[in-house]
């Protein structure tokens, strides 16, 4: 197709979005740190054996 966009543009505009979620989530969760939350744990995290996975009341998963 002649109207493609070059891969180059692409990753940039990949990167720029990736880095504003990014800044969005670590701003969302610095608003946890300091806090106690109800957790339910799910059981063995599928990444690291040695963790457990579990999630919050706003159903935000992580490792603990």
């Amino acid at each position: 197709m002649e109207e493609q966009i070059p891969e180059e543009i692409k990753h940039k505009r990949f990167n720029k979005l990736k880095e504003l979620v990014e800044s969005q989530i670590k701003e969302n969760n610095a608003k946890y740190i300091g806090t106690k939350q109800k957790i339910i744990v799910e059981g063995k995290s599928k990444n690291n054996e040695n963790m457990l996975s579990r999630k919050n009341r706003n159903k935000q998963s992580s490792n603990i």
